[in-house]
């Protein structure tokens, strides 16, 4: 494809992900576990085909449509205050997290922000002050260990389309 083209798909795909986040927010407010969970499913299934059906192939052919704009700080980095809740958990404490996260997972992709933001809430009253970060540092590890498989770079949960991992 020539490269108007590209540059026109993947903008049209930003738009349409986009847009699909919206949906993924007002689904999550979804009192019904079931419900909630089937259009979650449908909807990782169409964030799915956007990035690797379509905008893949064109930033494929042109690498250069996709920004490479520095990072900043990983989302995996902890502050002291933050380090400082984490050093309090205890071994049952990282065990529990690590198997929410892996309840929230499935077996097809999902963005780490959500299995993350997912386990977060599942755990809010029994861990209010455990940051994102270390959530985020579980999945890496649990990809290490070879529970999960992932895409893109696990530091950083917030890119979009390259921040997805597989149970």
């Amino acid at each position: 494809m020539d490269r108007d083209a590209a540059r026109d798909i993947y903008t049209a795909c930003e738009k349409a992900l986009a847009a699909l986040t919206e949906a993924e927010r007002a689904i999550t407010r979804i009192s019904d576990r079931d419900e909630r969970g089937r259009l979650l499913s449908a909807l990782s299934t169409a964030i799915t085909e956007v990035l690797s059906g379509v905008r893949a192939p064109a930033v494929l052919q042109h690498p250069d449509l996709e920004p490479t704009e520095p990072l900043g700080q990983p989302d995996t980095e902890l502050s002291a205050e933050e380090q400082e809740v984490v050093s309090s958990l205890q071994a049952s404490d990282h065990e529990l997290i690590d198997s929410t996260l892996l309840a929230e997972c499935a077996s097809s992709w999902r963005k780490v922000a959500r299995v993350v933001g997912t386990a977060m809430r599942t755990l809010q009253d029994r861990f209010p002050d455990v940051p994102d970060g270390y959530y985020a540092s579980r999945v890496a590890r649990l990809v290490e260990l070879g529970f999960l498989e992932s895409q893109g770079n696990l530091e950083y949960k917030k890119i979009k389309g390259s921040d997805s991992i597989d149970y």
